[in-house]
């Protein structure tokens, strides 16, 4: 009977994006998220970049840098993410894509070419419990 739970679990969902079915991590502090992140990519400890910030609605979320062109940012709820993931998808200097989860995001800043890979954004998204989303309006 375990089995069988464990591989009702497992079900990807409807064919064409099981990302879009799965439930999405989530984490209680920007350290957290960023000891997370080092743990799976490695973090620069002498990283002196300052994050990009974005407010809304009169928040401000938790940020960190892992390196000079990878930051963190921890929401306080999904809304908050939501709302911070569609500022940056139509704002000039967005990112190309960024791992997301429930109540994060991990995106490469600065020059494009100057950070992680797309398939190292991708694989980090995915080790994390989240998933990659590309930007699609070029603002």
């Amino acid at each position: 009977m375990l089995a069988g739970l464990l591989l009702a679990g497992c079900s990807a969902g409807p064919a064409g994006d099981p990302a879009a079915e799965m439930e999405l991590s989530s984490f209680s502090s920007a350290d957290e998220l960023l000891a997370a992140v080092n743990g799976l990519y490695g973090c620069d400890p002498g990283t002196e970049t300052e994050p990009t910030a974005i407010v809304f609605d009169g928040h401000l979320p938790q940020y960190a840098m892992c390196t000079d062109t990878l930051q963190v940012v921890r929401y306080e709820n999904e809304d908050d993410r939501i709302t911070a993931a569609d500022m940056l998808s139509h704002g000039q200097d967005g990112p190309a894509g960024m791992a997301e989860g429930a109540n994060w995001h991990v995106m490469a800043v600065g020059a494009p070419g100057d950070g992680p890979s797309e398939k190292d954004m991708k694989d980090l998204s995915y080790q994390l419990g989240g998933r990659y989303t590309e930007r699609t309006d070029a603002g």
